[in-house]
């Protein structure tokens, strides 16, 4: 029978900067502090109040570590989904410790509190993508972006059914087309 564990989501704030633990020839490592407080409306005063807040330590493995590291910063609010576990060791006198982490599947920032840019990677083996040199992913470049000298196509559309059915001509309704900053719409410019 196999063992399932229940997947958790914590949102919060970074407590510290994450630091990597790996060692040299294991996969990457990393851990930060997490703190979460949780409020609620107390009718009786009609003010928010805050409960204690709890502090967690979140630890990721291989690719989320990187990313991790690369992205979350002390003070940014994010969200955390993984699973508990409870780390043991045995403290400078031989007493038995013990803490719950919260072995991260997946992070990133807290989209209720603000905005975020994804930068996605290029894999190497991507057909789809021009040659990359190395056998590591390159961090900052559009795996979707064509690459070519074509000038971007930003196309406004109106609001209704049509633009679902739009064929390219810029005739066939009342939107705009600019094509690298020049308007194109109407007068075939």
């Amino acid at each position: 029978m196999a063992q399932q564990q229940a997947l958790i989501t914590i949102t919060g704030y970074v407590g510290a900067n994450p630091t990597q633990f790996n060692k040299d020839g294991m996969p990457h490592a990393s851990s930060f502090r997490m703190a979460s407080t949780r409020r609620y409306f107390d009718n009786r005063t009609q003010q928010w109040k805050d409960l204690p807040t709890t502090w967690i330590t979140v630890k990721a493995y291989r690719n989320l570590s990187e990313n991790i590291c690369q992205s979350l910063k002390k003070g940014e609010p994010v969200i955390v989904t993984g699973a508990l576990a409870t780390e043991t060791w045995a403290d400078q006198n031989g007493k038995p410790q013990s803490r719950i982490v919260l072995e991260a599947s997946a992070a990133g920032h807290d989209l209720n509190r603000g905005v975020t840019t994804l930068r996605k990677f290029v894999k190497p083996n991507d057909q789809a993508q021009p040659e990359t040199k190395g056998t590591e992913p390159q961090m900052g470049v559009d795996p979707f972006a064509r690459h070519s000298s074509v000038a971007p196509v930003e196309i406004v559309v109106p609001e209704d059914d049509e633009a679902a059915e739009f064929s390219g001509n810029h005739e066939e309704f009342g939107g705009d087309i600019y094509i690298g900053g020049t308007d194109v719409s109407h007068d075939g410019r």
